[in-house]
């Protein structure tokens, strides 16, 4: 399995079945991204991991791409979309667990972390891909029951989070390797102290933060352990 990042929390994930797309949204670099795809998938409906119109323009241009999401944003795509297109969306909820493009798919969770209590929560799935390989959470801090995923995308920075939330969980989560994403709102500055507090926390609890190049292609049993 190979892993690309997008920008922010978008990761193209590839093996030699087949290829998906996890979270493209309005900040991620998606150029190309949706180019010989088999599906996406999709943990919420908020803009920045799910850009609306460029995935339906994709489900239009190729008819054989599949879409998974919750229920209310798959809902949305579908009203969206011509007809003969509206099946290739897939309603997804906690506990599914399917195979596309070669790869399985466990979902987890599913309710958006809260960001104030004025502000209505959304449904939001963590998905496990392949035998425990890589858990992607979305917007959630929500620990999975019973895996421990050898790669844990882990999100550096958002409105509902606070850094000590964000060692607690990927420490509870247990993956040896943790890959930071949800970085979008940060610059250089916040994403190097982020990584320099998260590096020990990780360091302290057996595990090692691995920061990868947007845009380049990593093995993923090798992440955890080349420079």
């Amino acid at each position: 399995m190979r892993i690309t990042l997008r920008g922010h929390s978008a990761i193209h994930v590839a093996t030699i079945d087949g290829s998906l797309l996890l979270d493209p949204g309005v900040w991620s670099e998606l150029a190309g991204a949706f180019t010989g795809i088999n599906a996406v998938l999709l943990t919420h409906q908020h803009a920045d991991h799910a850009d609306q119109p460029r995935i339906v323009s994709a489900v239009i241009e190729n008819s054989m791409l599949r879409v998974y999401a919750p229920d209310a944003l798959a809902r949305a795509l579908r009203a969206a979309l011509p007809g003969p297109h509206q099946a290739q969306i897939t309603t997804v909820q906690a506990g599914d667990d399917f195979v596309v493009g070669g790869i399985r798919v466990r979902a987890f969770g599913g309710t958006h972390a809260t960001i104030h209590s004025s502000i209505e929560l959304v449904a939001n799935l963590g998905y496990l891909l392949g035998e425990s390989e890589l858990f992607h959470p979305g917007d959630s801090y929500q620990v999975p029951i019973g895996i421990r995923p050898q790669v844990l995308a882990l999100p550096l920075m958002a409105p509902w989070a606070k850094i000590a939330e964000t060692m607690d969980f990927a420490t509870a989560v247990g993956a040896p390797v943790w890959v930071p994403i949800h970085d979008g709102l940060l610059n250089e500055r916040g994403r190097n102290l982020f990584d320099t507090q998260l590096s020990t926390r990780a360091q302290g609890s057996g595990a090692r933060l691995r920061r990868l190049e947007p845009g380049t292609s990593y093995e993923l049993a090798q992440i955890g352990t080349d420079a």
